[in-house]
């Protein structure tokens, strides 16, 4: 089990979203030496099993697998965790209290209501079971998004949450919920980056992001996000097939 949170709150971090759901996606992102994958099954093309084969794509690699999971239940983390993700990603977290919920969902008892088996597959089937429920409470991350207004006026509350590991800005759907589509040099977008840099600095937490078009990493980085999400493996492919085509463009 390759656990991210131990590299996350101790260096600089590079993840990528997989929105494809194809594990040659997941392979080719692990030998270029991501240090974690968001599998994402709110937006993405990947279903349930489409999670385990490109959990299962990573055996061998040091990149470890975050399940973006599409909304705030406990059966989509249940899966998701026992299949082996290394954290979970949960999209509009807006409240204290669904902060809680994601934190109660990804813990066993009596520290959580996760749901137990001695036989997941992220414990080896067994064989690693002991290991695993040692560490598990305390070793997955668990990364919160802020995606709209509440969740950044509640974001000081969200961050005190013991077990929140990362606040995650989601740019666009906070841009869009806030009247101002893509617009990330508005000024209630750079005020609710400072309430999340904040309330992260305040609570001990990890700051993320991802870098949209024409943002630098190293000036997000000196702002105080330390774990940055790149892009997506389609975007990846839409930039390289254009540039192909440009490169050989037929006069």
């Amino acid at each position: 089990m390759n656990f991210i949170k131990d590299k996350a709150e101790n260096k600089i971090t590079r993840g990528l979203f997989i929105s494809s759901g194809t594990e040659f996606a997941v392979e080719l992102a692990a030998h270029a030496g991501f240090d974690y994958l968001v599998l994402d099954m709110e937006h993405g093309l990947g279903d349930e099993g489409a999670i385990l084969q490109m959990i299962r794509s990573l055996n061998g690699f040091e990149t470890a697998p975050v399940v973006r999971i599409p909304y705030l239940r406990i059966e989509y983390i249940k899966k998701a965790l026992d299949f082996g993700a290394a954290g979970i990603m949960c999209p509009m977290v807006e409240t204290a209290q669904d902060a809680q919920n994601l934190v109660d969902f990804m813990r066993y008892p009596p520290a959580g209501k996760r749901g137990f088996t001695g036989s997941s597959r992220a414990s080896g089937y067994g064989t690693d079971f002991k290991d695993y429920f040692a560490r598990a409470n305390t070793s997955l991350l668990c990364v919160a998004q802020i995606e709209n207004a509440s969740g950044v006026e509640n974001v000081d509350a969200i961050a005190a949450v013991e077990g929140v590991d990362v606040l995650f800005i989601g740019h666009s759907d906070l841009s869009l919920n806030s009247g101002c589509l893509n617009n990330f040099d508005d000024k209630r977008i750079i005020d609710a980056e400072l309430a999340v840099l904040a309330a992260a600095k305040k609570h001990g937490k990890i700051a993320g992001m991802m870098l949209k078009s024409g943002m630098n990493a190293q000036a997000c980085i000196d702002r105080g996000f330390t774990s940055l999400v790149l892009g997506t493996d389609t975007g990846c492919l839409r930039s390289a097939y254009s540039e192909l085509l440009s490169k050989t463009a037929l006069k």
